[in-house]
């Protein structure tokens, strides 16, 4: 018994003197600080495990923060390119219309002149019509000598003849009336331009003088004062238009245009 008691004692001892020995060997080591700190290999593993997994995340929200950007990119050059084809297309709209807007303009003006030029061509072809159906045969390049009446006592002393004719020209400030070489000027001219009617000297009528009818001393002619055409009865010698005296300077030229016109030499 007290062999094995003494066994028992000197191993406990050596149990003793050792486990400081142990703890200090475990303390000296890194693995051993390492695992006393870290609560062990598994937990450090998990936490570097857990390192690893979130830079795998950080490097999956890096690349999915890359697709948006792309995305966003895309889209600004997208909208870029819209606004580019609006703007082109615009341009092009506006350059379609001013271009349709003078070809509008160009046609119109050419349309303009053709409708005139049309207009004078039919209003002339109406012009001749009526001269070659209307004149008498004595209205042409020798028409005062083609008067087929008796022709030439009118002159220029035959309105002075006229009894009011003094009193009256003095009132209106005129002197004399036009001569026959004013009158067959104009019908000249109106025989080449293929018209009957002349404008009366200092006056507001026209004369058609192709209307123009003798009856001894009488004659009868139409006129017309810019609105309405009247016609007219006139007594060259006694120098009365329509039984009256003329009322006014106008038709005082009126009377003796169409008297120069019949008897006028």
């Amino acid at each position: 018994m007290t062999t094995r008691n003494h066994a028992i004692a000197l191993g406990l001892g050596l149990a003793l003197v050792l486990q400081p020995l142990g703890l200090l060997a475990a303390v000296e080591s890194p693995a051993a600080v390492h695992i006393a700190r870290g609560g062990g290999a598994r937990g450090g593993g998990g936490r570097a495990s857990a390192r690893g997994g979130s830079g795998a995340r950080t490097g999956f929200s890096s690349f999915s923060g890359g697709g948006s950007r792309s995305g966003r990119v895309d889209t600004r050059q997208g909208n870029r390119t819209a606004r580019t084809d609006v703007r082109q297309g615009n341009r092009t709209d506006r350059t379609d219309l001013r271009q349709g807007n003078r070809s509008d303009r160009t046609d119109s003006r050419q349309g303009n002149r053709s409708d005139r030029v049309n207009d004078r061509n039919r209003t002339r072809r109406e012009a001749i019509n009526t001269w070659d159906r209307n004149r008498p045969a004595w209205v042409n390049n020798n028409w005062a000598v083609n008067r087929p009446w008796r022709y030439g006592w009118y002159g220029g002393t035959t309105w002075n003849s006229w009894g009011w004719w003094p009193g009256r020209a003095a009132a209106w400030g005129i002197g004399s009336l036009a001569s026959f070489a004013v009158i067959n000027s104009l019908v000249e001219s109106a025989v080449s331009n293929e018209t009957t009617v002349i404008v009366v000297p200092n006056s507001s009528y026209s004369l058609d003088y192709g209307s123009v009818q003798v009856s001894g001393d009488l004659i009868t002619f139409q006129a017309d004062d810019g609105s309405s055409s009247f016609t007219f009865r006139a007594d060259c010698r006694a120098g009365t238009l329509n039984g009256y005296q003329p009322q006014n300077a106008s038709e005082a030229q009126l009377l003796n245009a169409a008297c120069q016109v019949a008897f006028g030499q």
